[in-house]
Protein backbone atom coordinates (compact mmCIF):
# COMPACT_ATOMS: atom_id res chain seq x y z
CA UNK A 1 0.00 0.00 0.00
CA UNK A 2 1.20 3.50 -0.80
CA UNK A 3 1.97 5.67 2.21
CA UNK A 4 1.46 9.41 1.85
CA UNK A 5 2.68 11.60 4.66
CA UNK A 6 0.78 14.59 6.03
CA UNK A 7 3.27 16.97 4.42
CA UNK A 8 2.70 15.39 1.03
CA UNK A 9 -1.08 15.68 1.46
CA UNK A 10 -0.66 19.38 2.22
CA UNK A 11 1.67 19.90 -0.74
CA UNK A 12 -0.49 18.13 -3.34
CA UNK A 13 -3.69 19.49 -1.81
CA UNK A 14 -2.30 23.01 -2.09
CA UNK A 15 -1.41 22.43 -5.73
CA UNK A 16 -4.93 21.13 -6.39
CA UNK A 17 -6.55 24.14 -4.68
CA UNK A 18 -4.35 26.57 -6.62
CA UNK A 19 -5.21 24.82 -9.88
CA UNK A 20 -8.93 25.13 -9.19
CA UNK A 21 -8.45 28.79 -8.25
CA UNK A 22 -6.59 29.47 -11.50
CA UNK A 23 -9.33 27.85 -13.59
CA UNK A 24 -12.04 29.79 -11.75
CA UNK A 25 -10.10 33.05 -12.16
CA UNK A 26 -9.76 32.48 -15.91
CA UNK A 27 -13.47 31.69 -16.20
CA UNK A 28 -14.34 34.81 -14.22
CA UNK A 29 -12.16 37.00 -16.43
CA UNK A 30 -13.85 35.63 -19.55
CA UNK A 31 -17.34 36.13 -18.12
CA UNK A 32 -16.64 39.68 -16.93
CA UNK A 33 -15.04 40.61 -20.26
CA UNK A 34 -18.03 39.37 -22.23
CA UNK A 35 -20.64 40.96 -19.96
CA UNK A 36 -18.63 44.18 -19.81
CA UNK A 37 -18.65 44.48 -23.58
CA UNK A 38 -22.40 43.88 -23.66
CA UNK A 39 -23.05 46.48 -20.97
CA UNK A 40 -20.76 49.01 -22.66
CA UNK A 41 -22.54 48.54 -25.98
CA UNK A 42 -25.96 48.98 -24.35
CA UNK A 43 -24.86 52.13 -22.49
CA UNK A 44 -23.44 53.62 -25.69
CA UNK A 45 -26.76 52.95 -27.45
CA UNK A 46 -28.78 54.56 -24.68
CA UNK A 47 -26.52 57.50 -23.75
CA UNK A 48 -24.07 57.87 -26.62
CA UNK A 49 -20.32 57.61 -26.51
CA UNK A 50 -18.65 59.37 -23.60
CA UNK A 51 -17.28 62.76 -24.59
CA UNK A 52 -14.32 64.58 -23.18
Amino acid sequence: MLYVSEGQWLFWGGIAVMSVAAVLAAAGMIIFTLTGRRIKKKLEQEYGKPGR
